[in-house]
């Protein structure tokens, strides 16, 4: 065993977060959405949930840095940023409590309610007077579903549509959400107990398949087109969420 893992489920861990930094090199989100889709049919879904959330913020620094407009970034967001904190702390400590598989549920509720929203084209309309408020509910779900399963980009995509973003301004704000979301979260799962030494090497070490795998996939994204991947790859997020339904329910 090498950090806790047989030999064989580490090089599995890589390869999914190989396949999920491709994903995102192609499309420019989805790596969580890849990993917690994969992850939990060779390692615990804990460990899935704790790995993803350590390897996601690495990897939207360059997109910030690159994207420029920080402050912008901050002021269009700073309510969404502000719910995050004690929401990540309520999910962090109800994640290190739950018993069964209702994670296993909400895990594949969530992977189908963003195949469906994302399917469909629909886009949500927020009125200025309305921003603020509708940003704190926004970072207070996505914060509490964050903690749970690591995928909170719909929430944050959502938000970020329906004020209205133009896409410079979405591609740093993005960035820097998941940047502050993924710090907030490991802080969480550090003071729940759900952090340890071989976890985070094993984070640290994903990064490297990860980064591979993005950079391929924007070799791949100028070849392909990206409306036709985008679908294949949300009707296969849609068909694990219902497995992921399936296997909660069975064991129930």
């Amino acid at each position: 065993m090498i950090f806790g893992l047989e030999i064989d489920t580490l090089i599995g861990v890589f390869v999914i977060f190989f396949l999920a930094g491709s994903v995102k090199g192609v499309l420019g989100f989805g790596l969580p959405l890849i990993t917690m889709s994969l992850l939990p049919f060779i390692v615990s879904l804990e460990l899935a949930i704790v790995l993803s959330a350590l390897v996601q913020p690495a990897t939207n620094v360059g997109q910030l840095i690159a994207s420029g407009g920080v402050r912008k970034a901050f002021n269009s967001t700073w309510t969404v940023l502000l719910a995050l904190i004690p929401s990540v702390a309520i999910g962090a400590w109800y994640l290190s409590r739950l018993e069964g598989n209702s994670h296993l549920l909400l895990l594949g509720a969530t992977l189908i309610g963003f195949s469906i929203y994302s399917l469909s084209g629909y886009s949500v309309k927020i009125a200025a007077g309305k921003q603020n408020l509708i940003g704190l509910i926004a970072g207070f779900v996505a914060g509490l579903i964050g903690s749970l399963t690591t995928i909170n980009g719909p929430f944050f995509i959502m938000y970020l549509v329906g004020i209205g973003v133009d896409r410079q301004a979405f591609r740093s704000a993005i960035a820097l959400l998941f940047i502050v979301s993924g710090f907030l979260i490991n802080s969480g799962f550090w003071f729940a107990g759900l952090l340890n030494q071989n976890n985070i090497i094993i984070g640290m070490l994903a990064l490297v398949p990860c980064f591979v795998g993005m950079w391929m996939g924007n070799l791949i994204g100028e070849r392909v087109p990206n409306a036709a991947f985008r679908k294949l790859i949300l009707f296969a997020l849609f068909i694990i969420g219902c497995v992921f339904i399936l296997r909660s329910l069975q064991s129930a």
